[in-house]
């Protein structure tokens, strides 16, 4: 997760990209998920590093996971000392 300058792009899925029911932040928070999840299977990064990665605040993030959990496109797993997000079966 600390060496993301080893990411070459984000992939957004197009059921995410043409969903005009959620915002763009949401879309491009999908994409960093999607990427993150291709790593380890899940992504396990806390509100406030996806926050520094993506220049938002904290808020917004929480706001866009939980935009993308009720359009069923993640889902999150809390663990004691880790949140785990995985892709929903949208592939």
């Amino acid at each position: 997760m600390d060496n993301l300058t080893n990411l070459k792009y984000v992939e957004v899925p197009m059921i995410v990209l043409l969903d005009d029911g959620i915002s763009s932040t949401s879309k491009l928070l999908m994409g960093l998920i999607t990427t993150l999840t291709m790593q380890e299977g899940f992504c396990f990064a806390s509100n406030k590093r996806l926050s520094n990665l993506m220049k938002v605040s904290k808020r917004t993030i929480t706001s866009c996971i939980t935009s993308l959990r009720r359009k069923n496109y993640i889902k999150v797993e809390n663990e004691p000392n880790m949140r785990k997000i995985y892709l929903a079966n949208i592939f």
